[in-house]
């Protein structure tokens, strides 16, 4: 794209970045669990499988869950065994790896 970052890019990172601050504010009940899950598995999911060559929908979709689960299990396990896991430090980590997925995603879409 020649004028800067793709609609879909903009709207993922954008997206990450305004669920992880509704995640941290607090929301009722059944709606936090829904935008949690969407911070912790669905976005950093879908950043990191559009940088695969992945064209398959079914395939790409079973990789948006495996690499949003992988991650999270990830970034649990470091911030645990660093002992400074707060859930709080996981949603914001899941949200930047979210934003430096959608960056490298440009980067890479870049001209030459």
């Amino acid at each position: 794209m020649n004028g800067g970052i793709s609609r879909p890019t903009l709207a993922l990172g954008l997206a990450a970045v305004a669920l992880s601050v509704v995640t941290l504010v607090g929301l009722p009940g059944p709606l936090q669990a829904l935008v949690a899950l969407t911070v912790l598995v669905l976005l950093p999911g879908q950043a990191l499988v559009r940088l695969t060559p992945v064209t398959d929908a079914a395939l790409a979709a079973l990789l948006v869950v495996a690499l949003g689960i992988a991650t999270l299990t990830a970034v649990s396990t470091a911030m645990f065994y660093l002992t400074v896991w707060s859930w709080q430090g996981c949603v914001v980590a899941m949200g930047a790896i979210t934003v430096l997925a959608c960056l490298a995603r440009e980067r890479k879409e870049a001209p030459a």
